[in-house]
């Protein structure tokens, strides 16, 4: 048995992907014989609520609360909007504010790793009295936030704790800071950061082989995400009288769904169909246009009745992020839409590990650009489901189902180098 203090800054009653790594781990590791504790923040700037998520929190595992300033306030009160501190991208846009843009620019410019850092003394502080107090065999910290593993550097040179780094996005190669100019002074701190973070961990768990390849030198096993299997019981798919193409979770920096739904709209009124649907499920903006079919947004809604969207659908979109390094990105929704069995289309590098997970899987088809290809794979399954066949996928994802990933996380801990 270890015993294991886990450190990050998104916990329930946050929601949203930053969450679902953990949360899904969390029972397994305490069912393996593991005393877990989680180190979080307490009303901290969260992306979305979502409490339901509290009682997928086993009863065994003891969750500490520190409070963090809380920057999303000041952001509202500055740009006048009521919008949460912006998370998986920082981008003005020309319609922004000049208010907005210099904040984004500020924060580019003179805020290193992220602006998550605020919480890092508070949790540095209670960190230290744990492990003071009770000690501790591991130490895990989870980002983004990655400055959540300044954390965890600081404790390991104060407490020579083993501790273990989870990599759940790249770091200074993260989509949004790729695509926006930064202050060469802060990205060099990134850098300098990056790499004694990974050097200095015993092991680095990273969620992707080309995030790993694209890490500084250090101890690096990837662990994937996963789907957990009760998320999906008695849960089933039912048709409609429309086909329902949806795209589920936020819009992040690299992510353009409009030119799909310019395709898409100009196939329907080419054939002259009436009776396709789209749906945004999650936090998404979209430009209001006029489209050849019924455009929907449910806002955010909580995890159990999005895997409910993710099954009552005809086909997925997966959006993979249009950065220069973007073969590694596996999103933790990319499992779900595995396990919903519903067809998938994603458009990004058909040479990506997210693409390697849909054609091995038979779940969908992946396409590098929108063309008679993507419009040839939608018929397809229009057809289909028109004459009344079953549009799901019947292929065995078990493999990326949690159970299976653990094993790698237990092999890792269990491991007489981090004993």
């Amino acid at each position: 048995m270890k015993n294991i203090l886990l450190i990050t800054y998104y916990f329930p009653p946050c929601g949203g992907a930053p969450v679902q790594r953990w949360l899904r781990f969390l029972p397994l590791l305490v069912q393996a014989g593991n005393k877990v504790s989680v180190l979080t923040t307490k009303d901290g700037d969260y992306p979305v609520l979502d409490p339901s998520l509290l009682e997928k929190i086993p009863p065994e595992v003891e969750v500490i609360r520190t409070s963090v300033p809380k920057l999303g306030k000041l952001w509202q009160k500055i740009t006048g909007k009521n919008e949460a501190l912006p998370y998986g991208k920082i981008e003005g846009g020309q319609h922004a504010s000049f208010t907005k843009r210099l904040l984004i620019w500020l924060r580019l410019n003179l805020i290193a790793p992220d602006a998550r850092i605020v919480w890092n003394p508070s949790a540095k502080k209670k960190a230290l009295s744990l492990l003071r107090e009770r000690g501790s065999d591991l130490i895990i910290t989870t980002g983004p936030p990655h400055s959540t593993h300044l954390i965890g550097l600081y404790l390991k040179r104060k407490v020579k704790v083993k501790w273990l780094t989870d990599f759940r996005d790249p770091w200074t190669k993260i989509h949004y800071l790729q695509l926006e100019k930064q202050n060469p002074l802060i990205r060099k701190l990134n850098q300098f950061w990056e790499r004694q973070v990974v050097s200095n961990a015993d092991v680095n768990l990273i969620i992707s082989k080309a995030i790993a390849d694209s890490l500084p030198e250090g101890r690096k096993q990837v662990l994937y995400n996963g789907f957990d299997p009760s998320d999906f019981t008695d849960m089933h798919y039912a048709p409609a009288s429309d086909f329902r193409i949806k795209y589920i979770g936020q819009l992040t920096a690299g992510q353009d769904i409009e030119p799909f739904l310019i395709f898409l709209s100009e196939q329907v009124q080419k054939y002259k169909i009436t009776n396709i649907t789209f749906t945004f499920v999650g936090n998404v903006k979209p430009e209001t246009k006029n489209y050849n079919f019924p455009v929907y947004n449910t806002g955010f809604v909580n995890h159990a009745s999005a895997i409910e969207e993710m099954i009552n659908s005809e086909l997925l979109i997966l959006l993979i992020n249009d950065t220069a390094d973007n073969l590694g990105i596996l999103t933790t929704k990319l499992f779900e839409y595995l396990a919903s069995q519903t067809p998938i289309m994603c458009l990004g590098p058909v040479a990506g590990e997210a693409a390697n997970v849909i054609t091995s899987s038979k779940a969908g088809k992946v396409f590098s650009e929108l063309n008679s290809e993507v419009w040839e794979y939608i018929k397809t399954l229009y057809q289909n489901w028109k004459h009344g066949e079953p549009v799901r996928n019947d292929y065995d994802c078990s493999l990326w189902s949690v159970q299976q990933q653990i094993k790698t996380l237990l092999q890792i801990i269990d491991n007489e180098t981090i004993k």
